[in-house]
């Protein structure tokens, strides 16, 4: 727990001394919603979900193999010789997570101050929203690290992970444009919760074995 509190630690401060990358990824966020705006102005429901988690799914991309790419492979394995795999992959998951937590309220509240907010059943969407992130940074987080930060890579091998991710996540985003219910909203809740817990073991798992390559 020392080793996990001591390398998220360092990424936010590496995030604080080095901040032209989050600026470039606020950048994006500002000018994809702008261009939406200028584009389509006020939006349908349908349109706007699937144009947010468009913004969101890009931006995460970014986030992480900046996460990534910020420290070479000396620093690296300078950090390996010294704490535990499974810690750093701990400090990742929770640093892009967190990042990318921020980077998804942000879009949100452009969007909604862009654009006409659809949602009614916003406590559906808020807990959308939490599962969906969890999700995304846990999955770019691992195949990040077994591309070795090579975004076309890293982009073909997440497709297998990120569908059945996306597939219940848009319903239950879809779902929140009008009146919703536990019973309605439960079967693509759990189906997240699942897929969600089955990518955050696989990073925990499997992150020791892909640092020692």
């Amino acid at each position: 727990m020392s080793h996990l509190l001591a390398l998220l630690g360092k990424d936010l401060r590496l995030d604080f001394r080095q901040q032209f990358g989050l600026s470039g990824i606020l950048l994006y966020v500002l000018g994809s919603v702008f261009i939406i705006y200028l584009v389509f102005g006020e939006l349908d429901g349908r349109t706007w979900v699937a144009l947010f988690w468009v913004v969101v799914l890009f931006c995460a991309v970014n986030a992480v193999l900046k996460s990534h790419t910020q420290e070479d492979q000396d620093r690296k394995l300078y950090y390996y010789s010294l704490t535990d795999p499974m810690a750093e992959g701990g400090a990742k998951l929770i640093y892009n997570i967190l990042l990318l937590l921020i980077i998804t309220l942000l879009t949100l509240v452009l969007f909604s101050v862009i654009t006409l907010y659809p949602i009614v059943s916003s406590t559906f969407f808020a807990l959308a929203i939490a599962l969906g992130v969890i999700g995304i940074a846990a999955n770019f987080t691992f195949v990040a690290k077994q591309t070795r930060n090579q975004s076309t890579m890293m982009m073909i091998l997440s497709l297998p992970v990120i569908i059945p991710l996306l597939l219940p996540l848009i319903r239950l985003s879809l779902k929140s444009l009008g009146p919703l219910t536990w019973a309605m909203a439960k079967s693509d809740i759990m189906i997240l919760a699942g897929v969600d817990l089955l990518i955050m073991g696989l990073v925990l798992v499997l992150f020791p074995f892909l640092s020692r390559s």
